[in-house]
């Protein structure tokens, strides 16, 4: 849904301070991703602080959340016009702003970065009766591999190339699934195994793993390395011991940086209070998911920038000191 004015607001005051009547609105919808991964809730909260603090602050947004296929979809939804901002990795931030992979003759020069949200890690998920103990033995195996057109899929599809798989034969059967239907999926016996990128916990691996015992593997391998080093926006990353039931240990594993983006469609005036309502009330933001547990501020203010600031987040960091 395309960001829209109500009423054409005038002689706002300097520091963006003005008075809004209770009827005049900016709405703006964000683009997050599938219900049984992170980016839905954390989405969530970020409206959540947006609209607790429109009296406080004057501003007149109004946030509300949108289900989306991810990250691709919503850059895809932004680029057209459809989206004003939404959550992306890091990874295709990077791609969309400078036209490469999916976004090859199409770069996005008018994205522009927010602020960074959680990370999210790779799961490699089992069924328990599967057979599968290593990574390897995913060949042969019904595996979901993301929805369609999702970045999840184009993620995995990215790592499956340096193993120098192809999925459609080296999987028993590529699904098709959503986050929000995976997990049941494989308790069902309909899959054997997910690859899932999410904030911890992620809602459909804490269903795989109390409903049937799934099992959660390490990906940690040779070939993952090499993977990392080619492409650095990627990083090492640990599912900590005991956030998922059966699992007290930890489990290597690799990651991306989430992050809020929008496009210069924005105004000025929208990204800063977007930005402020997070950052002035920050522990009560994070309060409202575990995932967002290791989030700092400067971390926040910084990690996963691949596009420029926008000029109304970075107004605002500039003014609290968290960047120069």
């Amino acid at each position: 849904m395309k960001a829209w004015r109500l009423t054409l607001l005038v002689g706002a005051l300097s520091g963006y301070a003005f008075a809004v009547p209770a009827a005049d609105y900016t709405f703006i919808n964000i683009g997050t991703a599938g219900l049984g991964g992170g980016f839905y809730p954390a989405g969530g909260a970020i409206c959540n602080m947006v609209n607790k603090t429109r009296s406080e602050y004057g501003h007149n947004l109004r946030c509300t959340v949108e289900a989306t296929a991810g990250s691709l979809g919503n850059l895809r939804a932004m680029a057209a016009g459809d989206l004003e901002f939404a959550l992306a990795n890091a990874e295709w931030q990077h791609a969309a702003y400078h036209g490469e992979r999916n976004f090859e003759g199409k770069a996005m020069e008018d994205l522009r970065y927010l602020m960074a949200i959680h990370g999210d890690a790779w799961h490699v998920v089992v069924h328990p009766d599967s057979g599968i103990d290593t990574f390897d033995d995913l060949k042969g195996k019904i595996v979901n591999t993301g929805n369609i057109g999702s970045g999840t899929e184009a993620t995995v599809y990215l790592v499956l190339e340096e193993y120098g798989w192809d999925p459609k034969t080296v999987f028993k059967q590529e699904a098709k699934l959503t986050s929000r239907e995976q997990g049941q999926a494989l308790c069902d016996g309909k899959i054997d195994a997910f690859l899932f990128s999410s904030g911890l916990p992620g809602p459909s691996v804490t269903e795989a793993t109390s409903v049937c015992n799934a099992k959660i593997l390490p990906w940690d391998d040779e070939v993952l390395g090499r993977f990392l080093k080619k492409y650095p926006y990627f990083s090492d990353a640990v599912i900590p011991g005991r956030m998922y039931e059966g699992h007290p240990d930890e489990i290597p594993t690799w990651g991306i940086q989430g992050t809020v983006v929008a496009t210069t469609r924005m105004s000025e005036e929208t990204a800063y209070y977007i930005v402020k309502s997070v950052f002035e009330n920050f522990e009560d933001y994070k309060k409202q998911s575990p995932i967002f547990v290791a989030m700092t501020r400067d971390g926040t203010a910084k990690n996963g920038q691949t596009a420029p600031y926008h000029p109304g987040a970075l107004k605002y960091f500039k003014e609290v000191g968290l960047v120069k």
